[in-house]
């Protein structure tokens, strides 16, 4: 039988690992580690659970929650988001504990309503809304696109905790929970990949609610997020990277992509990334056909400049580049440059196709495309090498 864990005096975890998970949101998220869905049970005159799991898992959960409370029942649910890996336990929770008041915002009511085969109520909540459940009191903040229109966090001042749901959430499973012994920087890159690949196309919608959470001056001691791991002793750290991540901040740092039929795109690729290195930058370079997506998003967050390079096949970019500025103009980047490069043999429009669509997506023209026909020679890759230093230069 699964037993949940104690986090913290009336706290528990009663959540599932999916070890076996490698593709988050569908094909959208590689990820490396699995993925957890958690679930808190708080304990007071009402007991109260605060959010559910993917419905595959519901059985751990009710055995997590089973092993805190026995034969009692189960008196609130809250369900801060509609996404089925979150309110998937909700129909087996509810026929296990047909008592329970379920709390959901607005949004979530509709979203569940419309997923679920259910004939049970559930109370829709605001910004500012309260519950007491004895000596906790719960304060709901609705946190509309992060990243549906439906997600909310919950605050209690006596827990000095954060039931953060999707916000500040990642993907490491930790048997501990928490971030205690574990390394910040590493914690704080897996939050910036998850943003990178979830939050990031809601970028003012972030900025707008974490201005919101500091005008309310909470005192947080824990975040508790619906993935990953629990927020303990890097919660400043990772308030102020939000705030990095919901900013676009940048540094001088340049991401270059690419695709090669013959190597030629490639040597560009290297010349451009030797210019930029040269020039003092953080350059990352990534062949796109064996790159983690997540990994190149989570790069080009803080980057200033982004290279998009392609060979020419059957006269059009090829297929992976092609995805990856689907998924560019989809992230809605603001306030970085562009630069698009490619080889061909007989058909050179590629490169401006490419630098068309990079405008589409937000990026501002760094320089004219690069159209390199057929194999660079020491003169062109000198000139990728001028052309990606005069850039650093320049911004």
């Amino acid at each position: 039988m699964k037993k949940a864990k104690k986090i913290i005096d009336s706290v528990y975890w009663v959540g599932a690992r999916d070890i076996n998970c490698r593709d988050f949101h569908g094909e959208l998220f590689p990820i490396e580690e699995g993925a957890t869905y958690n679930a808190y049970l708080v304990i007071d005159e009402q007991i109260t659970l605060f959010d559910t799991v993917e419905e595959e898992f519901t059985k751990d959960c009710l055995e997590r929650i089973h092993s805190v409370i026995g034969d009692k029942e189960l008196d609130n649910i809250v369900l801060q988001h509609a996404e089925p890996d979150h309110s998937g336990g909700l129909v087996q929770l509810q026929k296990a504990y047909p008592n329970a008041h379920i709390y959901a915002s607005t949004g979530c009511v509709r979203n569940v309503k419309a997923q679920f085969p259910i004939d049970f109520d559930i109370t829709p909540l605001k910004t500012n809304d309260t519950i007491c459940t004895g000596k906790f009191n719960f304060t709901f903040v609705e946190m509309q696109m992060i990243h549906w229109p439906d997600n909310m966090l919950t605050y209690c001042p006596e827990l000095k905790t954060v039931f953060s749901n999707d916000a500040f959430g990642q993907h490491i499973i930790n048997y501990q929970l928490t971030d205690q012994g574990l390394d910040k920087d590493y914690c704080i890159r897996q939050a910036k990949e998850y943003y990178a690949n979830i939050v990031l196309p809601y970028t003012a919608q972030t900025a707008a609610k974490l201005k919101l959470i500091g005008s309310m001056n909470l005192d947080i001691e824990y975040i508790m997020p619906a993935h990953g791991i629990i927020w303990k002793d890097f919660v400043s750290d990772i308030l102020a990277a939000y705030q990095d991540f919901a900013a676009l901040t940048s540094k001088n740092k340049a991401v270059i992509v690419y695709q090669s039929v013959w190597n030629h795109t490639q040597e560009l690729a290297e010349s451009l990334a030797e210019g930029f290195g040269d020039a003092g930058w953080d350059v990352k370079i990534y062949p796109l056909s064996t790159t983690r997506s997540s990994i190149i998003f989570r790069e080009i967050m803080d980057a200033k400049v982004i290279c998009v390079g392609s060979g020419t096949y059957n006269n059009d970019m090829s297929y992976s580049v092609a995805a990856f500025l689907q998924h560019l103009k989809a992230s809605k980047l603001k306030g970085k440059k562009g630069l698009a490069f490619g080889a061909y043999g007989w058909f050179p429009r590629v490169a401006g196709t490419l630098e068309q669509i990079m405008t589409e997506a937000g990026l501002e023209s760094a320089h004219e495309a690069i159209k390199q026909n057929f194999q660079p020679s020491d003169n062109d890759l000198e000139n990728a090498y001028n052309i990606a230093t005069e850039i650093a230069k320049a911004l």
